[in-house]
């Protein structure tokens, strides 16, 4: 695929508005370049169940990058925790439901001193592994039950439970926070 095809494909995305073809297009056009520059591409998921959340490691034995692409059905094939908790961002407590984030590490086996979280509107933040403790915080996917919409937080939000500790309402914790997430990358 040339540059001008690449051009005219992005243009017509433009034109009908329509986030989730771009974003399948990126993804693949992501894909593409991983897997043509050396990167070592982990699971992508199908078009029954889109990629949410993509993690990307840097292989120390060959320098190369591994992906690890998951759907929302990926997570939730993980033990889920829920808590009830008021956020600074939403009216009320609300209960949400997610993985983990230190089970997702474990799972995969990720040793890092930081992560790299990103959103869809290319806000991020870089966290320590060191504060990431076994109930908090959760990747969740659901709030008050129901799948979150990209235009209501989600798909996905890095969230803790703030009214069980008051550590976790601090502007740091808060700032870490990151809803629309669809990226994290380790930093070892």
């Amino acid at each position: 695929m040339d540059l001008k095809s690449i051009a005219v494909k992005m243009a017509y995305l433009r034109s009908e508005g329509c986030y989730m073809r771009k974003r399948w297009f990126m993804s693949g056009l992501i894909g593409c370049f991983l897997t043509v520059f050396g990167a070592t591409t982990g699971v992508f998921a199908t078009e029954e169940a889109p990629v949410v959340l993509t993690i990307t490691l840097p292989q120390a034995e060959s320098g190369d990058t591994a992906v690890i692409a998951l759907s929302e059905q990926d997570l939730r094939a993980f033990p889920a925790i829920s808590f009830e908790t008021s956020t600074i961002w939403t009216s009320g407590v609300q209960r949400f439901t997610g993985v983990p984030l230190l089970a997702l590490l474990e799972h995969f086996k990720i040793e890092a001193r930081e992560l790299q979280m990103q959103a869809v509107n290319d806000y991020s933040i870089t966290m320590p592994v060191d504060g990431i403790t076994a109930g908090a915080p959760i990747i969740a996917y659901e709030r008050n039950g129901k799948p979150m919409k990209l235009r209501d937080n989600g798909p996905l939000w890095l969230i803790y439970n703030y009214d069980a500790n008051a550590d976790y309402r601090t502007e740091t914790v808060y700032s870490r926070s990151i809803w629309q997430l669809d990226r994290m990358a380790i930093i070892r």
